[in-house]
This record gives structure tokens, sequence and C-alpha cells, in this order.
């Protein structure tokens, strides 16, 4: 049976938007596989926007946010926040603001510290090849992985 009532979808939404950020799509999403009705859940959803509970600006940050935390590449992380499906707008605005002090070899150099702080990528090809895939699976061009896996002192 669907969950008709706008307030009690509400209260769900509310609910999992404490829990963390989500983006439209992803909510409606939720909303659904919770059996909730589509009209009720419209009304819900615009409700949350009017008060401010539902951002996909804020959701776009958090999100590249945590991406970029974890080592992925700019463009990577904005690729998979287009593949959760947020808004086109929302996340532009997000990716000029993040471009301002993210710099892709020093997250690069950062990233292979981390992995590798041995750094016996210097002395071994498998190794150094090993690292170079990691690091392009992460969204680097293969400019900066060489530039990272070429540079003489890792004082990062």
């Amino acid at each position: 049976m669907a969950r008709q009532d706008v307030q009690e979808v509400y209260s769900i939404a509310l609910r999992l938007l404490t829990m963390r950020e989500h983006c439209e799509v992803e909510l409606r999403g939720k909303l659904l596989q919770r059996d909730c009705d589509e009209i009720a859940m419209d009304s819900a959803i615009e409700q949350l926007k009017t008060y401010g509970y539902l951002s996909e600006t804020r959701y776009a940050e958090a999100f590249l946010r945590y991406r970029l935390k974890k080592g992925e590449a700019l463009w990577f992380a904005a690729e998979k926040a287009r593949q959760k499906g947020v808004d086109e707008q929302a996340l532009q605005i997000a990716v000029e603001e993040a471009e301002s002090g993210y710099n892709a070899l020093q997250s690069c150099l950062q990233l292979l510290n981390k992995r590798d702080p041995q750094q016996q990528w210097r002395y071994d090809q498998r190794v150094w090849q090993r690292q170079a895939r990691y690091l392009r699976n992460k969204g680097f061009d293969a400019a900066v992985i060489l530039q990272a896996l070429n540079q003489e002192n890792m004082d990062t």
C-alpha cells in the first residue's frame, strides 16, 4: 500500500536528509523504494526545497569534496556526480568552486605517497606500472601521472 500522505512522505524524506545530503534523483529513488506515492513525493520534495533542506548545490559540493578527499581527479568526481543525477547547473557551480583550490599534480603526489610511502615504484618497473594504472583509474591524465612518477623528490 503506497504512502499517500504528504506529511508522512515529507517526514521520511527529512529523516533521510538528516543522515546525509541527497540529490533530488537519489531522494526520489529512496522514497520510491519505500513505496511512497509520486504525487505526495512531488509535494514533499517541493516543501524540502522551499525550506532549504534539499539543495542540489550543497549535495554537489559535499559529493565533490568527499571524492576529492578519496584521491579522485576533479573531472572524474564530477562525472560520477553526473551519473548520480546531480543537477548540471549545481554541479558546475561546485566544480568551479573546487577548481580554485585543486592541484592535480599535488593530489596525485599525495595519493602516491599515501599508497607507497617507501616509493618502491622508483626501483621496480612492475610497481611503477601498477601505480600508473592505479592513478589512471582515479581519473588522472597521463601527463600528470608521468610528471608525478618521474619527480625526483616526494616531500609532500
